[in-house]
């Protein structure tokens, strides 16, 4: 066990090695490029959340002291954004990020955050974390996530057990942590590829068609008990994310037994380890496309379904296959940079403004190991609004599975359909009545 006695404050964080060498690659290597995609949206990015409820309330003091101890070890979420001849860079932000008591989200790069690109708000039990896209995607921030956790619940505990999976205050960073993940990839370009084209060869979910929410999403929570749901799974030769995924496709495909076209889970997918920075912490996510053709009527069907899925996936993490997925993003990023105004880069990603990306989309973030701490842990979520579609994220830690059903609509189909499948399943399980929210947009 280690122990802490000193008190860290903001400024302090830049007197490490750690901070040291953030400050020192802002200076050649701060340019946003991997995530830049979130930079030129309509109205600013919305804030993408991790929302953690505990089962005590929170304390301030405690909480700003974690948060201070965490960015000694992941400093670059100390940055702001600057633009530059309408490019945008990282920058040391000399003001702190400061822990507020609210439920209210705040705007992200606002003056009400001093400039920052994280936000840490809570209220009663709550801790809510904003992040921006720009900066990092899920995988980036989520180890910032549990280097806080871990901080908060040893100070209010006074013990500081040794957990592999967390990162300490200390800890070194990563080689390429800090770099652009792409960097010097074009170095080993065989040839220039064509701007990758949305694949839209998939159902529809016909809700998504009629949004009568406006700026607000709904979302639907469901809390699902991972050992139930882990036994299924291995018993079908599925992982987590395959299993809830088929699920999903055969909630869709009971809702509407006529669809002629496929209904596809586009599962989130870590590029990093085609990468030439594996450990970058900057927005590095791609997707691959799971189609469903037929109903699951058997446990020998969903067993065969997720077999082909595990290969559709080893295939896609094979080298060849994650090259190919880079060099398309990374002409996509030589094409932003080969624009010269602000304007033009906006009205090159206005396709994004109200792209539905058929039939959903599944993030799983992974699972967070907190070893005794966890029991301090009753739920964690992550979410956005702004969604078109369906969008499903998922957490897991404390012997529970946290899904978030994100949707441009306000019908609970799915979700109930969802429901009666998993009790099917014989997996206990609890849902949410909906929920109507809306997180802000970023003022870069």
């Amino acid at each position: 066990m280690t122990t802490i006695t000193k008190k860290v404050t903001y400024q302090s964080i830049f007197e490490t090695k750690n901070g040291q060498d953030y400050l020192a690659v802002l200076a050649d290597n701060a340019k946003i490029t991997s995530g830049q995609s979130f930079l030129y949206t309509k109205n600013g990015a919305r804030s993408m959340i991790f929302e953690i409820r505990l089962t005590e309330d929170v304390e301030q003091q405690t909480l700003q002291q974690a948060v201070n101890l965490s960015l000694q070890r992941f400093p670059y979420f100390t940055s702001k954004l600057i633009e530059k001849n309408s490019n945008y860079y990282l920058a040391h932000n000399k003001l702190p990020v400061v822990v507020a008591e609210t439920d209210e989200l705040r705007e992200l790069g606002s003056n009400s955050v001093n400039k920052h690109l994280i936000d840490i708000i809570f209220k009663k039990r709550r801790i809510l974390i904003a992040y921006h896209h720009a900066m990092t995607d899920g995988r980036g921030i989520k180890p910032f996530v549990e280097t806080l956790l871990y901080y908060y619940f040893a100070l209010k505990t006074k013990t500081f057990p040794l957990i592999d999976e967390i990162s300490k205050s200390d800890d070194p960073l990563n080689p390429g942590e800090l770099l652009e993940p792409f960097e010097n990839f074009q170095q080993i370009k065989q040839e220039q590829q064509e701007t990758p084209q949305i694949n839209h060869n998939g159902h529809q979910l016909i809700e998504s068609k009629h949004n009568e929410i406006g700026d607000k999403s709904c979302r639907y929570e469901l809390v699902i008990n991972q050992e139930d749901f882990m036994h299924f799974a291995k018993a079908h030769n599925a992982s987590l994310a395959i299993a809830l995924a088929i699920m999903l496709q055969q909630a869709i495909r009971r809702v509407y037994p006529d669809i002629e076209l496929p209904v596809v889970a586009n599962m989130a997918s870590d590029l990093r380890q085609g990468a030439v920075h594996k450990e970058s912490f900057r927005n590095c996510v791609g997707s691959i496309a799971l189609p469903c053709n037929t109903d699951i009527l058997s446990d020998k069907d969903f067993t065969a379904l997720a077999t082909k899925y595990r290969e559709l996936i080893r295939e896609h993490k094979q080298p060849a296959s994650l090259e190919t997925d880079i060099l398309k993003m990374i002409h996509l990023f030589d094409k932003l940079d080969s624009l010269k105004t602000h304007k033009a880069k906006q009205e090159m990603f206005s396709f994004f403004n109200n792209m539905i990306i058929n039939s959903f989309i599944l993030s799983y973030s992974g699972q967070t190991k907190l070893g005794g701490f966890e029991k301090y842990i009753d739920e964690m979520h992550t979410y956005m609004s702004g969604t078109k579609g369906l969008s499903v994220q998922v957490l897991a830690t404390n012997g529970k599975i946290f899904v978030d059903m994100q949707q441009s609509f306000n019908s609970n189909v799915y979700c109930k359909t969802l429901s009666n499948i998993l009790s099917e399943y014989n997996i206990a399980h609890k849902v949410s009545e909906e929920i109507m929210f809306e997180t802000p947009h970023a003022q870069i």
